[in-house]
Protein backbone atom coordinates (compact mmCIF):
# COMPACT_ATOMS: atom_id res chain seq x y z
CA UNK A 1 0.00 0.00 0.00
CA UNK A 2 0.75 3.27 -0.95
CA UNK A 3 2.16 5.88 2.30
CA UNK A 4 0.28 8.83 2.33
CA UNK A 5 3.02 10.62 4.66
CA UNK A 6 4.85 13.48 3.60
CA UNK A 7 8.00 12.55 0.88
CA UNK A 8 11.97 13.37 1.94
CA UNK A 9 13.35 14.23 -2.00
CA UNK A 10 16.93 12.93 -1.69
CA UNK A 11 18.99 15.23 -2.89
CA UNK A 12 20.73 14.29 -6.14
CA UNK A 13 17.82 11.59 -7.10
CA UNK A 14 17.77 11.41 -11.02
CA UNK A 15 13.92 11.35 -12.10
CA UNK A 16 13.18 9.88 -15.04
CA UNK A 17 9.91 9.71 -17.27
CA UNK A 18 9.60 7.41 -20.20
CA UNK A 19 7.05 6.96 -22.80
CA UNK A 20 5.47 3.87 -23.03
CA UNK A 21 5.21 1.82 -26.23
CA UNK A 22 1.13 1.53 -25.70
CA UNK A 23 1.17 5.46 -25.02
CA UNK A 24 1.64 5.33 -21.26
CA UNK A 25 4.70 6.76 -18.70
CA UNK A 26 6.59 5.35 -16.49
CA UNK A 27 8.36 7.25 -13.79
CA UNK A 28 12.44 6.07 -12.99
CA UNK A 29 14.42 7.24 -10.00
CA UNK A 30 18.14 6.75 -10.14
CA UNK A 31 20.68 7.19 -7.81
CA UNK A 32 22.56 10.07 -10.39
CA UNK A 33 22.53 10.60 -13.45
CA UNK A 34 24.05 7.63 -15.07
CA UNK A 35 23.55 5.58 -12.03
CA UNK A 36 22.05 2.37 -11.30
CA UNK A 37 18.22 2.60 -10.73
CA UNK A 38 16.74 1.63 -7.25
CA UNK A 39 12.67 2.80 -8.14
CA UNK A 40 9.86 2.95 -10.13
CA UNK A 41 6.24 3.54 -10.01
CA UNK A 42 5.30 -0.16 -10.08
CA UNK A 43 6.79 -0.44 -6.63
CA UNK A 44 3.95 -0.34 -4.47
CA UNK A 45 5.27 1.94 -2.18
CA UNK A 46 6.51 5.65 -3.09
CA UNK A 47 9.51 8.08 -1.60
CA UNK A 48 7.70 8.52 2.13
CA UNK A 49 8.05 5.22 2.68
CA UNK A 50 11.16 3.97 4.29
CA UNK A 51 11.62 1.41 2.04
CA UNK A 52 12.50 3.77 -0.84
CA UNK A 53 15.29 4.72 1.40
CA UNK A 54 16.54 1.67 2.12
CA UNK A 55 16.54 0.52 -1.51
CA UNK A 56 18.56 4.31 -2.35
CA UNK A 57 21.01 3.29 0.19
CA UNK A 58 21.58 -0.19 -1.28
CA UNK A 59 21.95 1.09 -4.35
CA UNK A 60 24.22 3.83 -3.59
CA UNK A 61 26.61 1.25 -1.82
CA UNK A 62 26.05 -1.28 -3.97
CA UNK A 63 24.47 -3.95 -1.57
CA UNK A 64 21.28 -5.83 -2.18
CA UNK A 65 18.45 -5.79 -0.11
CA UNK A 66 15.11 -7.18 -0.13
CA UNK A 67 12.98 -4.97 -2.36
CA UNK A 68 8.97 -4.42 -0.76
CA UNK A 69 7.06 -4.68 -3.79
CA UNK A 70 4.38 -6.56 -5.39
CA UNK A 71 6.10 -10.16 -5.79
CA UNK A 72 10.40 -10.78 -5.98
CA UNK A 73 12.44 -8.64 -7.37
CA UNK A 74 13.63 -9.58 -10.86
CA UNK A 75 17.33 -9.77 -9.43
CA UNK A 76 16.21 -12.45 -7.47
CA UNK A 77 15.66 -14.49 -10.24
CA UNK A 78 18.45 -13.34 -12.25
CA UNK A 79 20.85 -15.07 -9.44
CA UNK A 80 17.91 -18.27 -8.86
CA UNK A 81 19.13 -18.23 -13.12
CA UNK A 82 22.58 -17.90 -12.31
CA UNK A 83 22.21 -21.28 -10.13
CA UNK A 84 19.95 -23.15 -12.10
CA UNK A 85 20.34 -26.60 -13.99
CA UNK A 86 19.70 -24.84 -17.70
CA UNK A 87 22.37 -22.00 -17.37
CA UNK A 88 25.05 -24.21 -15.70
CA UNK A 89 24.85 -26.63 -18.95
CA UNK A 90 25.97 -23.69 -21.09
CA UNK A 91 29.68 -23.85 -22.14
CA UNK A 92 31.68 -21.37 -20.14
CA UNK A 93 32.28 -18.83 -23.05
CA UNK A 94 28.70 -18.78 -23.53
CA UNK A 95 28.19 -18.40 -19.93
CA UNK A 96 30.44 -15.01 -20.35
CA UNK A 97 28.42 -13.91 -23.28
CA UNK A 98 25.02 -13.98 -20.85
CA UNK A 99 26.10 -12.52 -18.19
CA UNK A 100 27.38 -8.94 -20.07
CA UNK A 101 23.87 -8.94 -20.70
CA UNK A 102 22.18 -10.48 -17.70
CA UNK A 103 24.37 -7.92 -14.81
CA UNK A 104 23.16 -4.70 -17.25
CA UNK A 105 19.67 -6.04 -17.24
CA UNK A 106 20.29 -6.69 -13.97
CA UNK A 107 21.38 -2.36 -13.37
CA UNK A 108 17.88 -1.62 -15.09
CA UNK A 109 15.54 -3.86 -13.94
CA UNK A 110 16.86 -5.38 -11.03
CA UNK A 111 14.61 -3.88 -8.45
CA UNK A 112 11.40 -4.49 -10.26
CA UNK A 113 9.23 -7.11 -9.44
CA UNK A 114 9.53 -9.93 -12.13
CA UNK A 115 5.60 -9.55 -12.47
CA UNK A 116 6.08 -6.26 -14.38
CA UNK A 117 7.22 -8.89 -17.96
CA UNK A 118 4.08 -10.45 -17.67
CA UNK A 119 3.01 -7.13 -19.32
CA UNK A 120 2.86 -6.14 -22.99
CA UNK A 121 4.27 -3.06 -22.39
CA UNK A 122 7.32 -4.38 -20.62
CA UNK A 123 8.16 -5.48 -24.39
CA UNK A 124 8.53 -1.92 -24.83
CA UNK A 125 10.66 -1.15 -22.01
CA UNK A 126 13.06 -3.93 -22.91
CA UNK A 127 13.72 -2.65 -26.40
CA UNK A 128 14.25 1.12 -24.59
CA UNK A 129 17.20 -0.90 -22.87
CA UNK A 130 18.68 -3.36 -26.10
CA UNK A 131 18.90 0.00 -27.52
CA UNK A 132 21.86 0.83 -25.69
CA UNK A 133 23.25 -1.66 -28.44
CA UNK A 134 21.59 -0.11 -31.55
CA UNK A 135 24.96 0.89 -32.93
CA UNK A 136 26.26 -2.87 -33.48
CA UNK A 137 22.77 -4.85 -34.56
CA UNK A 138 24.54 -8.06 -33.74
CA UNK A 139 24.73 -7.30 -29.92
CA UNK A 140 21.41 -5.78 -30.09
CA UNK A 141 19.77 -9.11 -31.50
CA UNK A 142 21.74 -10.77 -28.66
CA UNK A 143 20.91 -9.17 -25.83
CA UNK A 144 17.27 -9.55 -27.20
CA UNK A 145 18.04 -13.53 -26.78
CA UNK A 146 19.62 -13.47 -23.35
CA UNK A 147 16.72 -11.37 -21.51
CA UNK A 148 14.21 -13.59 -24.36
CA UNK A 149 16.12 -17.44 -22.57
CA UNK A 150 15.88 -15.77 -19.01
CA UNK A 151 12.13 -14.82 -19.19
CA UNK A 152 11.15 -18.09 -21.12
CA UNK A 153 12.91 -19.78 -18.32
CA UNK A 154 10.79 -17.95 -15.39
CA UNK A 155 7.65 -19.27 -17.12
CA UNK A 156 8.63 -22.80 -17.99
CA UNK A 157 11.34 -23.93 -14.90
CA UNK A 158 10.49 -21.52 -12.47
CA UNK A 159 7.10 -20.51 -12.77
CA UNK A 160 8.34 -16.99 -11.81
CA UNK A 161 5.69 -15.61 -14.14
CA UNK A 162 2.74 -17.20 -16.05
CA UNK A 163 3.32 -15.37 -19.25
CA UNK A 164 5.61 -13.38 -21.45
CA UNK A 165 5.92 -10.98 -24.43
CA UNK A 166 9.81 -10.57 -25.41
CA UNK A 167 9.22 -13.42 -27.99
CA UNK A 168 9.76 -14.02 -32.26
CA UNK A 169 11.59 -10.07 -31.95
CA UNK A 170 12.85 -9.19 -34.88
CA UNK A 171 16.52 -9.70 -35.66
CA UNK A 172 18.04 -6.83 -36.74
CA UNK A 173 21.24 -8.37 -38.05
CA UNK A 174 22.00 -11.01 -40.65
CA UNK A 175 25.00 -11.97 -42.37
CA UNK A 176 25.69 -14.46 -44.93
CA UNK A 177 29.46 -14.02 -45.36
CA UNK A 178 30.92 -17.10 -47.34
CA UNK A 179 31.72 -15.21 -50.21
CA UNK A 180 34.24 -13.37 -47.81
CA UNK A 181 37.35 -14.23 -47.78
CA UNK A 182 40.98 -12.99 -48.28
CA UNK A 183 42.91 -13.41 -51.26
CA UNK A 184 46.39 -14.46 -50.65
CA UNK A 185 47.51 -10.85 -51.75
CA UNK A 186 45.77 -9.34 -48.82
CA UNK A 187 47.32 -11.76 -46.60
CA UNK A 188 50.88 -10.11 -47.83
CA UNK A 189 49.58 -6.85 -47.70
CA UNK A 190 48.63 -7.29 -44.15
CA UNK A 191 52.28 -8.75 -43.33
CA UNK A 192 54.32 -6.31 -44.94
CA UNK A 193 52.36 -3.40 -43.41
CA UNK A 194 52.50 -5.15 -39.82
CA UNK A 195 54.96 -4.25 -37.14
CA UNK A 196 57.03 -7.42 -35.64
CA UNK A 197 55.21 -7.68 -32.25
CA UNK A 198 51.96 -7.68 -34.36
CA UNK A 199 53.16 -10.10 -36.81
CA UNK A 200 52.71 -13.65 -34.75
CA UNK A 201 49.07 -12.58 -34.32
CA UNK A 202 48.38 -11.86 -38.51
CA UNK A 203 50.28 -15.55 -39.03
CA UNK A 204 47.54 -17.55 -35.88
CA UNK A 205 44.87 -15.69 -37.83
CA UNK A 206 45.93 -16.52 -41.92
CA UNK A 207 48.04 -20.08 -41.74
CA UNK A 208 45.22 -21.84 -39.51
CA UNK A 209 42.48 -20.44 -39.72
CA UNK A 210 41.81 -19.59 -35.80
CA UNK A 211 39.28 -17.97 -34.21
CA UNK A 212 39.79 -15.07 -32.31
CA UNK A 213 39.03 -16.34 -28.81
CA UNK A 214 41.90 -19.26 -29.52
CA UNK A 215 44.48 -16.69 -30.47
CA UNK A 216 45.69 -16.22 -27.16
CA UNK A 217 44.77 -19.48 -25.82
CA UNK A 218 47.33 -21.44 -27.33
CA UNK A 219 50.36 -22.55 -25.53
CA UNK A 220 53.42 -24.61 -26.04
CA UNK A 221 51.98 -27.90 -24.42
CA UNK A 222 49.44 -27.80 -27.53
CA UNK A 223 51.86 -27.90 -30.29
CA UNK A 224 52.67 -32.15 -30.99
CA UNK A 225 55.00 -34.18 -32.98
CA UNK A 226 53.62 -36.26 -35.85
CA UNK A 227 55.01 -38.83 -38.00
CA UNK A 228 55.78 -36.27 -40.36
CA UNK A 229 56.09 -33.29 -38.88
CA UNK A 230 54.14 -31.13 -35.88
CA UNK A 231 50.57 -30.30 -35.28
CA UNK A 232 48.50 -28.02 -33.20
CA UNK A 233 45.76 -30.22 -30.69
CA UNK A 234 43.40 -28.24 -28.68
CA UNK A 235 39.83 -27.73 -27.87
CA UNK A 236 38.28 -24.84 -29.12
CA UNK A 237 37.34 -22.24 -26.44
CA UNK A 238 33.72 -21.39 -27.90
CA UNK A 239 32.64 -24.83 -28.54
CA UNK A 240 35.08 -27.40 -27.05
CA UNK A 241 35.39 -29.13 -30.42
CA UNK A 242 38.85 -31.19 -30.95
CA UNK A 243 40.85 -29.10 -33.51
CA UNK A 244 44.31 -30.72 -35.26
CA UNK A 245 45.76 -27.84 -36.83
CA UNK A 246 48.71 -28.82 -39.08
CA UNK A 247 51.92 -26.51 -37.82
CA UNK A 248 52.81 -24.93 -41.30
CA UNK A 249 56.36 -23.48 -42.17
CA UNK A 250 55.22 -20.15 -41.00
CA UNK A 251 53.35 -21.80 -37.73
CA UNK A 252 56.60 -23.39 -37.73
CA UNK A 253 59.03 -20.35 -37.69
CA UNK A 254 56.73 -18.88 -35.44
CA UNK A 255 56.72 -21.52 -32.58
CA UNK A 256 60.56 -22.01 -32.92
CA UNK A 257 61.34 -18.27 -32.57
CA UNK A 258 59.69 -17.91 -28.93
CA UNK A 259 61.48 -17.05 -26.19
CA UNK A 260 62.62 -20.23 -23.77
CA UNK A 261 60.25 -18.85 -20.99
CA UNK A 262 57.46 -18.24 -22.72
CA UNK A 263 54.52 -20.76 -22.99
CA UNK A 264 52.04 -18.83 -24.66
CA UNK A 265 52.68 -18.94 -28.73
CA UNK A 266 51.01 -15.79 -29.55
CA UNK A 267 50.94 -12.53 -26.93
CA UNK A 268 49.88 -8.94 -26.86
CA UNK A 269 51.55 -6.42 -27.99
CA UNK A 270 52.87 -6.10 -25.04
CA UNK A 271 53.80 -9.66 -23.72
CA UNK A 272 50.82 -10.33 -21.93
CA UNK A 273 47.78 -13.00 -22.90
CA UNK A 274 46.08 -11.71 -25.89
CA UNK A 275 42.37 -11.12 -25.46
CA UNK A 276 39.75 -12.01 -28.08
CA UNK A 277 38.81 -8.62 -28.95
CA UNK A 278 41.91 -7.37 -28.94
CA UNK A 279 43.48 -9.67 -31.25
CA UNK A 280 40.68 -8.98 -33.66
CA UNK A 281 41.33 -5.14 -32.95
CA UNK A 282 44.95 -5.63 -33.66
CA UNK A 283 44.32 -7.05 -37.47
CA UNK A 284 41.57 -4.13 -38.29
CA UNK A 285 44.50 -1.57 -37.20
CA UNK A 286 46.88 -2.80 -39.52
CA UNK A 287 44.25 -3.02 -42.39
CA UNK A 288 43.82 0.85 -41.34
CA UNK A 289 46.74 1.73 -41.47
CA UNK A 290 47.35 0.04 -44.83
CA UNK A 291 44.48 1.40 -46.51
CA UNK A 292 45.53 5.10 -45.39
CA UNK A 293 48.75 4.87 -46.84
CA UNK A 294 46.56 4.24 -50.06
CA UNK A 295 44.55 6.69 -49.76
CA UNK A 296 47.34 9.22 -48.98
CA UNK A 297 48.98 7.39 -52.71
CA UNK A 298 51.51 5.33 -50.95
CA UNK A 299 50.35 2.34 -51.65
CA UNK A 300 48.47 0.97 -54.69
CA UNK A 301 46.12 -1.33 -53.74
CA UNK A 302 43.61 -1.25 -50.90
CA UNK A 303 42.93 -4.08 -48.57
CA UNK A 304 38.86 -4.48 -49.14
CA UNK A 305 36.86 -2.77 -46.40
CA UNK A 306 34.21 -5.38 -45.72
CA UNK A 307 37.23 -7.48 -44.71
CA UNK A 308 37.31 -9.03 -41.25
CA UNK A 309 39.15 -10.84 -38.70
CA UNK A 310 36.64 -13.84 -38.51
CA UNK A 311 36.79 -13.78 -42.52
CA UNK A 312 40.40 -15.42 -42.28
CA UNK A 313 38.26 -18.96 -41.36
CA UNK A 314 36.72 -19.01 -44.43
CA UNK A 315 40.10 -18.29 -46.37
CA UNK A 316 41.37 -21.48 -44.30
CA UNK A 317 38.77 -23.59 -45.12
CA UNK A 318 38.75 -22.91 -48.20
CA UNK A 319 42.24 -23.50 -49.12
CA UNK A 320 42.00 -26.94 -47.80
CA UNK A 321 38.80 -27.40 -50.20
CA UNK A 322 41.36 -26.23 -52.75
CA UNK A 323 44.04 -28.79 -51.65
CA UNK A 324 41.53 -31.50 -51.70
CA UNK A 325 40.95 -32.34 -48.39
CA UNK A 326 38.04 -34.47 -47.19
CA UNK A 327 34.83 -33.26 -45.65
CA UNK A 328 36.12 -34.96 -42.58
CA UNK A 329 39.54 -33.88 -42.83
CA UNK A 330 38.52 -30.11 -43.10
CA UNK A 331 35.90 -30.72 -40.35
CA UNK A 332 38.75 -31.87 -37.81
CA UNK A 333 41.42 -29.16 -39.01
CA UNK A 334 39.21 -26.41 -38.41
CA UNK A 335 36.88 -27.90 -35.04
CA UNK A 336 33.72 -27.97 -36.47
CA UNK A 337 31.28 -30.66 -36.36
CA UNK A 338 30.78 -32.88 -39.46
CA UNK A 339 27.29 -31.97 -40.06
CA UNK A 340 28.28 -28.06 -39.58
CA UNK A 341 31.46 -28.41 -41.90
CA UNK A 342 29.40 -30.11 -44.48
CA UNK A 343 26.81 -26.81 -44.38
CA UNK A 344 29.50 -24.75 -44.35
CA UNK A 345 31.50 -26.18 -47.24
CA UNK A 346 28.53 -26.00 -49.72
CA UNK A 347 28.54 -22.51 -49.60
CA UNK A 348 31.85 -22.16 -49.72
CA UNK A 349 32.35 -24.95 -52.46
CA UNK A 350 31.32 -22.04 -54.84
CA UNK A 351 34.63 -20.20 -54.61
CA UNK A 352 36.38 -22.60 -55.84
CA UNK A 353 35.26 -23.62 -59.27
CA UNK A 354 38.18 -25.65 -60.47
CA UNK A 355 37.01 -28.40 -57.29
CA UNK A 356 34.10 -29.18 -59.80
CA UNK A 357 35.51 -31.09 -62.02
CA UNK A 358 37.13 -33.39 -59.22
CA UNK A 359 33.84 -33.46 -57.88
CA UNK A 360 32.30 -34.99 -61.32
CA UNK A 361 35.64 -37.41 -61.43
CA UNK A 362 34.33 -38.83 -57.83
CA UNK A 363 30.70 -39.42 -58.51
CA UNK A 364 31.33 -40.95 -61.95
CA UNK A 365 33.67 -43.52 -60.26
CA UNK A 366 31.63 -44.25 -57.15
CA UNK A 367 28.64 -44.84 -59.54
CA UNK A 368 30.83 -47.17 -62.03
CA UNK A 369 31.86 -48.89 -58.02
CA UNK A 370 28.41 -49.75 -56.96
CA UNK A 371 27.16 -50.89 -60.65
CA UNK A 372 29.99 -53.34 -60.69
CA UNK A 373 29.36 -54.20 -57.06
CA UNK A 374 25.29 -55.05 -58.04
CA UNK A 375 26.57 -56.95 -61.18
CA UNK A 376 28.59 -59.64 -58.92
CA UNK A 377 25.23 -59.96 -56.38
CA UNK A 378 23.21 -60.50 -59.42
CA UNK A 379 25.73 -63.20 -60.89
CA UNK A 380 25.81 -64.51 -57.51
CA UNK A 381 22.33 -64.95 -57.15
CA UNK A 382 21.93 -66.68 -60.31
CA UNK A 383 24.12 -69.39 -59.42
CA UNK A 384 22.74 -70.10 -56.16
CA UNK A 385 19.34 -69.88 -57.65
Amino acid sequence: MVSNSKKTRIAGVHRVKKKLSCGGLRTYHYVFRGGPKFWSDVCDYDEADPQYVLDYQAALTGTRVKSKISGEATTYYIDRYRSSAEYKRLKPRTQSDYEKYLKSFEEEFGVDPIKMFEEMEAVGQIREWRSKWSHSPKQYDYAGSVITTFLTWCVEADSAITVHYHKDQKKLYSSNRAQIIWLPSEIEMLLNEARPQEVPIVIAFSEGGLAPQDVGFLKREHVQMTPKGRRLYFRRQKTENAVSLPVTEALGQLIDSLPEDQELLVTSLTGGPLKALRASQVIRDIKLRHNAKVDAGLLPIRIRDELRPYDMRGTAATALLRAGCSLNEIAVTMGWGLRHASNVIERYAALVPEVTDEVHKKLVKAKRKAAKLERKKSKKDKKSS
